[in-house]
């Protein structure tokens, strides 16, 4: 069975030195990404083409959740990349350095990558290109101190995490969560570096059903890594908006957008939530 986290950090090594010709050593001839089909060399191509034609991309993992059962894993990356833009800034430079983070889901087969998804954090994209002077700072996971390092902690089995993590969406589509979330989440709860109580991390969620009465939650995907207390899950979002969400207007058609999160859970229960959502796709959708 193939090492897949060695082949997956192969390829980041790869394009990292700009080794493109040895990216078909990893990836399989063709592969779907995002529900497209690709190459070794389009997908390399697309690389290249982010920098507005440059190569000036460099790719640091953050985490790794490794299926190595099912030939399958989750990554997050950090992504620095210089970006062309379409006006020279005060300085009269045309290309500008950006930093955001981008969650991974990606499937193996006979030793190679086959399918995968990716989602970057396109807000924080444009929030960095549209002001210069913003500084970003990322929210990595790696920094996070594991479970096993803090003292008493009851640790579930790579079974009860997904099982738990599953009758928590369970518990948002039936809308049980103010009588069930406690079962889930800490009194206290990070939420893409916000600390917030229990009781606001539900109205937070709570925020889509009001503006999509009939959203659900559907958990395509979800890996766990048993030693880090950590869970992936790349969710579907459905249904028909009926208020104003994410700056966007209902125009009384359904709408489908993904979100890709990891959890790091403690003692049994929700502590840390790092969620990338396609609001692009979500508003695309409500453009049209």
């Amino acid at each position: 069975m193939a090492d897949i986290e060695e082949i997956y950090r192969c390829i980041i090594q790869s394009v990292n030195e700009q080794r493109w010709e040895d990216l078909p050593r990893y990836m399989s001839s063709h592969l779907i990404r995002n529900g497209q089909d690709y190459t070794p060399e389009s997908y390399a191509a697309e690389i290249k083409l982010f920098g507005g034609g440059g190569a000036s991309v460099e790719l640091t993992v953050d985490a790794l959740i490794v299926d190595q059962e099912s030939q399958r894993l989750a990554a997050t990356v950090l992504v620095k990349a210089l970006v062309r833009t379409e006006k020279a800034n005060a300085n009269g430079e045309t290309a500008q350095n950006i930093s955001f983070t981008e969650q991974q889901f990606i499937w193996f087969e006979d030793g190679k990558v086959s399918t995968l998804f990716t989602l970057a954090d396109g807000d924080e994209i444009r929030r960095q290109l549209s002001d210069p002077e913003y500084r970003y700072t990322p929210d990595l996971i790696s920094l996070q101190a594991p479970p096993s390092q803090l003292v008493a902690v009851a640790k579930l089995s790579a079974g009860e995490l997904e099982e738990t993590y599953r009758r928590y969406i369970g518990c948002i589509n039936k809308q049980t969560m103010e009588t069930d979330l406690h079962r889930f989440c800490h009194p206290q709860a990070i939420h893409n570096t916000k600390t917030l109580t229990r009781d606001q991390y539900r109205l937070l969620i709570q925020e889509a059903r009001t503006a999509v009465p009939d959203i659900v939650f559907g958990p395509r995907t979800v890996i766990v890594d048993e030693r880090s207390q950590l869970v992936a899950a790349r969710l579907e979002f459905t249904g028909t908006p009926v208020g104003i969400m994410a700056g966007a207007k209902p125009n009384g058609r359904g709408v489908s957008f993904s979100e890709h999160v990891t959890y790091l859970f403690e003692e049994g229960k929700i502590a840390r939530v790092w969620s990338i959502v396609d609001w692009e796709s979500y508003r695309r959708q409500l453009s049209d």
